[in-house]
């Protein structure tokens, strides 16, 4: 399987494949010898990276992964390959954390609103159904905040960074 995490603004490309109920991970193309093992379910794990250990708390939010190691904390966005390529042709732009406004990542029709005007809704909380390109998106809230504005109704027809919602 093909993946791309971002981790402070930095792109990594990772190929895993089992093999013989071996791992072969492949991080920028570069093999990594790789082990793991669950120490405490479900989010503590003890890692072998190139005969370097490491003691990993990984927690999943809705849209990234929180990975707590030696210290530190790092936010990582994961994604199949597949989708962030599709993503980066239709010309999806990462969407600013607090901005005012919910936007379209690509063409599609409105399926459904899922708040009204004046809700208050939390981060990761689903505002709107788009389906583009023969698939259900749900868009989710950024941050927590109010709708102000509802500016489209089910069934309507959207392009790329279209307003759907303005937020207060």
């Amino acid at each position: 399987m093909k993946y791309v995490a971002e981790i402070k603004d930095k792109n990594y490309q990772i190929d895993i494949t089992e093999t013989d109920g071996k791992l072969e991970v492949k991080l920028d193309g570069k093999p990594v010898s790789v082990d793991f093992s669950q120490v405490k379910p479900p989010n503590f794990f003890s890692f072998l990276v190139d005969n370097k250990s490491f003691d990993v708390e990984i927690i999943k939010n809705s849209e990234s992964y929180w990975v707590n190691m030696n210290g530190r904390k790092y936010e990582c966005f994961l994604e199949d390959e597949k989708i962030s390529r599709l993503k980066d042709i239709a010309g999806f732009k990462k969407e600013i954390l607090h901005e005012k406004e919910l936007k379209t990542p690509m063409p599609g029709l409105v399926l459904a609103i899922e708040v009204k005007e004046g809700d208050l809704v939390k981060t990761g909380q689903g505002v709107a159904i788009v389906e583009a390109m023969k698939m259900e998106n749900e868009l989710k809230a950024k941050f927590d905040g109010k709708v102000k504005q509802i500016r489209v109704k089910p069934g309507q027809a959207v392009d790329r960074d279209e307003v759907l919602v303005i937020f207060e």
